[in-house]
């Protein structure tokens, strides 16, 4: 394209080759030479479609390039005076054919007006010839030019013009072959001047004279396009989904914000973290779906699985991926893929379409928000899931299934609420949601568990560094309540999370299943921590 630099070209290709982000392209070769200018030759694997390649290729690199162009002429108005207008490409080239159409016009109009004026002349000589002894005398015997002008005029009826230009041709030294030579070009001028006068006084001869035209001058000065005129339909489609590799994979997000994909996870402890960091959630999913990443001050941000980086270390911070703010923590993060996390479904109640994501604060407020509108990859701002007070902050977040029916809700201050998942409303857009567990002054939610049979628990570390264990079979009681007091001489400090399930791939890819039309996990407790 015009302005882009060749080596910088083939530097940009050849970054996409490196980092594997184009798996049917393998090599680059500069192939230019002075006899067909530059060329770059692009080696491709052996099932590759060349056309895929090249909408890639189209889209990430200068290999194609728009321009913006300001169309702001001064254009003519009937009168002939010119004002500013922004004009369209037909328009344009529409406002040039008619000034070449003007301009043709006008060369006729001048070449007629010299072919009249010539023809003119030799009129005079054709009457001179007629009668030339007797003009030839009148000269000689003339007193001077004047004198023989004066005479000329009167005899032969003559104009200034005409006897000047007679008089010039000294005719008593014209022979007898000019003579015809003369009458020969009058017949010749008369036979042009008609022709114009026929083309002037009609438009479309005029048109056919700028077509003609025009045609002459890409025929003597044109050249072979350097790239090819094409519609919207001839434009190759970028499909992002063709240049992935479909394999089954793990997300690894860590407490610190590190994220990973790694292909085969065989246990929690086998990943490679950071030193005083923890694995926070792990998402299965295809490499042609996404993963959605939430953090506690209500943000979610969502990312192609292909485009996290692989890796049997450490990772990327997400921070390098999104815009998070400072002391921001993540909280989870789930595949949108359907083997994992249903597709949009309408629910009986006519609320918004399921799955939906479960969220508490650290106020204590609940909510259900549908998961649909996190599925799409979002902007490095990502998206809000929930709206939150000054000082607040996401606490937990989690996706109920059909099978989870309670819920359990801590406080830093040692209570304990039990409540039906149902009471959580389910809100439409983002919103704060209602009361889960009613606090008191200068007390803060910790987490909570989803239950779904009375073997769940509820695990909570007090400030001695003791667990307890709060069980499904606990009393339910009512949403928004303070709950039971479950220490009285310690506090809560933190939720202790559930052991990590892993996918079992490779039974999962040889078909085999546990009964329930889904993998065989490793371990127990949530599939997204």
């Amino acid at each position: 394209p015009y302005a882009v630099e060749k080596g910088k070209l083939e530097e940009e290709i050849g970054v996409h080759i490196d980092e594997r982000k184009l798996p049917q392209l393998l090599s680059l070769t500069n192939e230019s030479n002075e006899k067909d200018g530059l060329r770059i030759a692009l080696e491709l694997r052996p099932d590759a479609d060349p056309q895929l390649v090249m909408a890639y290729l189209y889209k990430h690199t200068a290999l194609q390039q728009n321009f913006a162009c300001n169309f702001t002429c001064l254009v003519p108005d009937e009168n002939g005076k010119l004002s500013p207008q922004r004009v369209g490409l037909k328009e344009m080239l529409q406002h040039f054919l008619d000034f070449r159409l003007e301009t043709v016009k006008k060369r006729f109009e001048y070449e007629l007006e010299q072919l009249r004026r010539r023809i003119h002349i030799l009129e005079g000589f054709k009457i001179i010839f007629d009668a030339l002894d007797r003009a030839i005398k009148m000269i000689r015997e003339s007193s001077g030019k004047a004198d023989a002008a004066e005479k000329l005029m009167k005899a032969f009826k003559l104009d200034e013009e005409q006897t000047t230009a007679i008089l010039d041709a000294q005719l008593y030294k014209i022979a007898q072959m000019e003579i015809r030579k003369i009458l020969d070009e009058l017949r010749e001028k008369k036979k042009d001047a008609a022709e114009i006068e026929a083309i002037l006084a009609s438009k479309s001869r005029l048109w056919t004279v700028v077509k003609r035209e025009l045609n002459e001058l890409g025929e003597k000065f044109g050249d072979r396009r350097r790239s090819r005129m094409a519609t919207d339909e001839d434009m190759l489609e970028f499909d992002p989904e063709a240049y992935i590799i479909k394999e089954n994979t793990n997300v690894v997000l860590t407490r610190d914000g590190w994220i990973k994909r790694v292909g085969r996870l065989a246990s929690i402890e086998s990943t490679r973290v950071r030193d005083g960091d923890s694995v926070l959630a792990v998402a299965p999913g295809n490499t042609l779906d996404h993963v959605v990443i939430l953090t506690d001050d209500g943000t979610a941000y969502t990312m192609r699985i292909n485009e996290v980086p692989a890796s049997s270390g450490y990772g990327e911070p997400i921070s390098k991926f999104f815009s998070l703010d400072d002391n921001v923590r993540v909280v989870g993060a789930f595949s949108t893929d359907e083997r994992f996390v249903p597709a949009a479904a309408k629910p009986a109640a006519g609320d918004p379409p399921g799955p939906y994501l479960l969220v508490a604060t650290a106020f204590g407020q609940v909510l259900r928000i549908p998961f649909a509108p996190f599925r799409v990859e979002s902007t490095k701002n990502g998206r809000r899931y929930v709206r939150l007070d000054e000082g607040d902050k996401v606490v937990l977040v989690a996706m109920p299934t059909k099978e989870h029916k309670t819920m359990f809700l801590a406080s830093q201050e040692g209570h304990v609420i039990h409540f039906p998942i149902e009471q959580v409303n389910v809100l439409s857009g983002v919103g704060k949601g209602v009361i889960g567990i009613k606090l008191a002054d200068n007390d803060l939610c910790l987490g909570g568990a989803l239950i779904h049979n009375q073997n769940d628990a509820l695990i909570m570390e007090t400030s001695g560094g003791k667990t307890l264990e709060f069980h499904g079979s606990r009393e339910i009681v009512s949403r928004a309540g303070k709950g039971f007091k479950a220490v009285t001489r310690t506090n809560f400090v933190r939720v202790v999370p559930a052991p990590i399930e892993l996918v079992k791939w490779e039974e999962y890819e040889e078909g085999k299943s546990n009964g329930k039309g889904r993998p065989e996990k490793n371990g127990t407790g949530s599939l997204f921590g």
